[in-house]
């Protein structure tokens, strides 16, 4: 039998066995809800605290601006209504990337008398430096921006928001973490270094992420406030008990707010960004090789113009090959690949990210997203290849 080859990364990393056994073996010897007074909580309790103390030094934070959520998209709900509730003037004027992921997409849209702007984008995948340059950011309650987009990969110009975002009087600022946090390395460029946390949030941008994308497992996400809004004088995010300083109710998640410590401890030691963009690089020439003669193309590409691609995601536009058909005949040959962002792969409509391209339906239509790590063997990427010629060229016939 094949062994498997999975490509999805983007939707969800595979586990980090260490850091789930770690949180495993915890929990199971220490079950009591972090809340109560007893020995027993207390002991869970300062885990958690220690959890918090160690992933606030991995990117030079203070523990106080980490607090802990279930995943990414209710971070990005929390601070969206939050944002929303303590608007100082009607209508709520939001500035927005097109690309953003659906859990702050359709939040926006949901906000009664909001009217919402979308910077505009490139063919390429990225919203010029330029436009953010050129901002009034006192004409806006939220700018939102995502930091890597979730199906092409390409990184945003998040890092200009640090040259030209007001230190006083500026919007609420939001930047979706949650796809770049798994690319996050010390030789990486500016933008995904483990330092970037400390630099947005010192500009007051609020950062959102989860676990699962970095191997945690389900269950935890973060929220990281800048230093300006503590102590969160704003109300509580999500009311009910006084868990995260009674900003964030709801009983910890012990087991999952442990993995995701150590899976942000490993993660930061294994990830070479440099390794992983020579597989990137590797992969995609032998794709461009193979099944150029099919029209491929891959979407977000660097052509001459500003957009960046994190390493290991690939967006491969397929004309006249039925994608939901490939995306099974590759299945049945043990390979796992998705057709675009996985909160929205199921629906199938145009991706409204490549559609904001200008790339038309067909393209956004006809797209197979490979995300992989670094680690991607050569043996894997010519069984990928192969896999995928001969299902397209019989799908085609």
């Amino acid at each position: 039998m094949k062994a498997k080859i999975y490509l999805d990364f983007n939707a969800t990393h595979p586990p980090n066995e260490k850091a789930l056994e770690k949180a495993r073996e915890f929990y199971f010897s220490n079950f009591a809800n972090s809340s109560g007074l007893s020995l027993a909580s207390q002991r869970v309790n300062k885990r958690i605290e220690e959890a918090r103390e160690s992933i606030a030094s991995s990117f030079s934070l203070s523990p106080k601006q980490v607090i802990f959520t279930s995943c990414a998209t209710e971070s990005n709900n929390l601070l969206i209504r939050e944002f929303y509730r303590n608007r100082k003037k009607s209508p709520f004027r939001i500035l927005s990337s097109p690309f953003e992921h659906p859990s702050v997409a359709e939040t926006l849209k949901r906000l009664h008398n909001a009217e919402i702007t979308y910077l505009p984008a490139t063919p390429d995948g990225v919203v010029p430096q330029s436009e953010i340059c050129s901002v009034d950011f006192s004409s806006y309650d939220l700018i939102s921006l995502i930091a890597v987009q979730n199906e092409t990969g390409v990184i945003q110009p998040y890092l200009s928001l640090l040259d030209f975002l007001p230190t006083e009087n500026s919007p609420f600022v939001l930047v979706d973490f949650s796809q770049g946090f798994s690319k996050l390395a010390k030789d990486a460029p500016n933008a995904l270094t483990p330092n970037i946390f400390e630099r947005l949030t010192s500009k007051n941008i609020f950062i959102t992420a989860t676990g699962h994308k970095i191997g945690a497992g389900f269950g935890a996400g973060l929220i990281i406030l800048p230093k300006k809004f503590l102590p969160w004088k704003a109300g509580a995010l999500l009311s009910g008990g006084n868990q995260e300083r009674e900003l964030r109710a709801g009983t910890h998640n012990t087991g999952a707010i442990i993995a995701l410590q150590e899976a942000i401890h490993d993660k930061l030691i294994v990830n070479s960004y440099e390794k992983w963009l020579t597989a990137t690089k590797t992969f995609e020439t032998h794709l461009m090789e193979k099944l150029g003669v099919f029209g491929a193309e891959i979407l977000g590409k660097e052509n001459n113009g500003e957009a960046i691609r994190a390493p290991g995601t690939t967006l491969l536009y397929l004309p006249d090959v039925p994608i939901d058909f490939l995306v099974m005949a590759l299945d049945q040959e043990g390979i796992t690949v998705s057709t675009g962002t996985s909160c929205k792969s199921r629906s199938r409509t145009p991706s409204s990210a490549i559609l904001a391209m200008g790339l038309g339906e067909k393209r956004a239509l006809g797209v197979i997203r490979l995300s992989y790590p670094q680690n991607f063997t050569d043996a894997e990427m010519g069984r990928v290849v192969q896999t995928l010629y001969h299902a397209i060229k019989k799908l085609r016939s």
